[in-house]
């Protein structure tokens, strides 16, 4: 007799998970059973996810009210579940986009629009920062540079284009990269031209 067989070994798992929200603010959230281990020390707050259910790099986790990005390799264990690396969302980008309102109507009845600039989405992000060295000329400079993880969807594969802005902690930052360098992650890298930080509201 198998001490240890698959069947065995997935009674057991279900025995451990819990549900957990998948992508929560797309259009398509859904539950997942799973259960986190610790890894090893690292910058950010990160967990192996395990699953019996298949799920992709890309995807984010809420746990413990927070988000968490899936951005390792998606690895099956024998056959019976499936396990990755999360890493802790710490902060949540908001896209804008400007839309017309109406607001009235002109003495002939017809309608009057003003533009508003509205929150488009929420998006989970990992965000970690990079002096990157550029030598130009045999004049090497360090330039700041942000470097954000998130989930390639067809939004911010048209909203996070080169030269377009992203909102961090109130400051614009400019996209000076951004492409796919594991599948189902965009990686955008962004610069400020601020120097001083932006002002609190009184």
């Amino acid at each position: 007799m198998k001490l240890f067989d698959a069947q065995r070994l997935t009674d057991t798992f279900l025995e451990l998970v819990q549900p957990y929200m998948k992508n929560e603010l797309t259009a398509t959230p859904s539950t997942v059973e799973g259960l986190l281990t610790n890894t090893t020390l690292s910058t950010n707050s990160t967990f192996h996810f395990h699953s019996l259910s298949e799920f992709k790099r890309g995807d984010y986790f809420t746990i413990n009210g927070s988000y968490y990005l899936v951005t390792g390799d998606i690895v099956a264990h024998r056959g019976f579940k499936y396990k990755a690396l999360v890493e802790y969302c710490n902060y949540i980008i908001e896209p804008t986009t400007t839309v017309k309102i109406k607001v009235g109507t002109d003495a002939m009845g017809r309608p009057i629009y003003k533009t508003e600039t509205v929150v488009d989405r929420s998006e989970p992000a990992v965000i970690c920062y990079k002096e990157m060295t550029v030598d130009e000329d045999s004049i090497v400079t360090a330039t700041k540079t942000l470097v954000i993880n998130v989930q390639d969807n067809a939004k911010n594969r048209e909203g996070f284009q080169v030269n377009s802005t992203i909102v961090i902690h109130g400051r614009p930052y400019k996209v000076i990269n951004a492409e796919i360098v594991k599948v189902g992650l965009i990686e955008l890298k962004v610069q400020s031209e601020d120097v001083l930080l932006p002002l609190l509201d009184d």
